[in-house]
């Protein structure tokens, strides 16, 4: 048992947890940014609708 936890140490990788890679943060970013703006502008329309 100790060969086998031994050569598994050796020759089998260790996978990491990464950070989420740069486009996947921009991307998200990139997506709240769009909800936002759309937000914003469809309340600005709204206003702007019954005020006219």
């Amino acid at each position: 048992m100790e060969k086998y936890n031994e050569g598994i140490m050796k020759h089998v990788p260790i996978k990491k947890i990464d950070k989420p890679s740069h486009k996947e943060w921009f991307n998200r970013k990139c997506q709240l940014a769009r909800m936002e703006k759309e937000k914003v502008w469809n309340r600005w329309r709204r206003n702007r609708r019954q005020n006219h």
